[in-house]
């Protein structure tokens, strides 16, 4: 009896480390924060009404011209859903709280997200599936945009859940997984993505919004320190039992997600973006309660984004591939990894900064990352994010030739 392997599996079987075969699915992933196009303008008028069905679908045309397939649409800043959410508001709240901001300044002006109709998460997602695209949603693991004015209102109404440091001293920008109701209450928002047909969600753990081990010296978290190792939580939080606890609440987190998603009966994928990971022995991302690793080995999460990687200025081009290989190679195919093409530059390691150290131009060099994750075997890219013109036009059209061509992917809708 003939046994014949799909390519999926050969590739998987190869660990995708050789770069002999592309990934049999190639993903041009592209953040979508429709908050940011707010304000463009031209010819003194508003280009994007951000709160209506012709405005996410002008989006998603400008979007889509630098060859997207999936679509991860920002469901929220901060706390503050960006959709009619029953679970929880946000800025489009009637009456401004005055705790979100000094003076009532009422964030986006005119922008009432949660009051606009149809609901626009909703909207946005049904046009991906029109057009062919992955419909996903991007959610920062973050629920106040560096102590900002995005603190939701279940964070606002329940001061008793709010994180606090070894002190005691609380750090209202988030409450603590430790607690039931705040897991329950992050789960209600899941279900409502659910409801809403994504097919992707991808959980940005660079957006934390300040949070780390350091804001978790929580009631719970202090005693199930104490049961587990028989003496008081310890004053660093950069001690390495105490770093564990805190991810095991995280890994808790998005193992119920993970059988939601199951529960469902949909094929809906759990996507993590992880900075700072590349090189493997960076200290920082070490440091952070995010055991990546570990989700992988225990197959919760079906792909990795790598934010961005800590390229060597010598050698821009070679040391990106080595280090994103480098986490190929830890994944072994067991789940799919992304591979930054970043017009963002807050890390440093953005496209400008390609641009500084090898003096081409942005469509050259985003040509040459797309080409190269292909061939070395990536499930795709990941575009941070794709803001208006933020990838110029020659780039956007580079992108799209390749994606249409070398790179074409095209997109199999789950099964509703």
């Amino acid at each position: 009896m003939t046994c014949r392997l799909a390519a999926s599996t050969i590739l998987a079987l190869m660990g995708l480390a050789s770069g002999a075969l592309a990934a049999p699915r190639f993903e041009v992933a592209s953040w979508v924060d429709h908050y940011d196009f707010t304000g463009v303008k031209a010819e003194g008028k508003y280009v994007f009404d951000t709160e209506t069905p012709e405005g996410c679908a002008k989006i998603l045309d400008h979007v889509q011209e630098v060859g997207t397939t999936t679509i991860l649409w920002r469901n929220c800043g901060g706390a503050t859903m960006r959709y009619q959410s029953r679970e929880d508001v946000g800025h489009h709240a009637t009456i401004p709280d005055k705790r979100r901001l000094p003076n009532n300044v009422d964030p986006g002006g005119w922008v009432r997200y949660g009051e606009a109709d149809p609901d626009i998460l909703r909207t946005a997602l049904q046009m991906c599936r029109e057009r062919g695209l992955k419909p996903g949603v991007h959610w920062p693991f973050e629920e106040t945009h560096w102590a900002s004015w995005t603190s939701g209102g279940f964070n606002l109404d329940h001061p008793q859940f709010w994180a606090q440091d070894v002190s005691g001293q609380p750090w209202w920008g988030r409450t603590s997984l430790a607690f039931p109701e705040v897991m329950a209450h992050k789960l209600r928002l899941v279900d409502e993505l659910i409801d809403r047909g994504i097919e992707t969600l991808f959980i940005d753990f660079f957006r934390t919004g300040g949070w780390g081990a350091a804001y978790e010296y929580v009631t719970p978290m202090r005693e199930a320190f104490e049961k587990r190792y028989g003496e008081p939580a310890p004053i660093s939080s950069a001690d390495p039992r105490w770093r564990a606890l805190v991810s095991d609440q995280v890994t808790d987190f998005l193992k119920a997600i993970r059988q939601r998603f199951d529960a469902s009966g949909r094929k809906i994928d759990l996507m993590v973006g992880i900075p700072g990971i590349a090189p493997l022995d960076n200290q920082w991302a070490a440091a952070q309660p995010t055991d990546w690793r570990r989700w992988i080995d225990e197959g919760i999460i079906d792909g990795l984004v790598i934010n961005y990687v800590s390229w060597d200025a010598a050698d821009p081009m070679g040391s990106t591939k080595k280090l994103c290989n480098d986490v190929m190679k830890v994944a072994r195919g067991r789940c799919r990894v992304y591979w930054p093409i970043r017009a963002y530059d807050y890390s440093g390691y953005g496209l400008p900064s390609y641009q500084k150290a090898t003096k081409r131009s942005q469509a050259d060099l985003a040509a040459e990352l797309m080409e190269m994750a292909w061939e070395q075997g990536a499930a795709g890219v990941s575009l941070e994010c794709v803001d208006y013109n933020n990838y110029v036009p020659a780039t956007r059209q580079a992108m799209k030739a390749l994606a249409e061509g070398k790179c074409k992917y095209v997109h199999e809708p789950a099964t509703q």
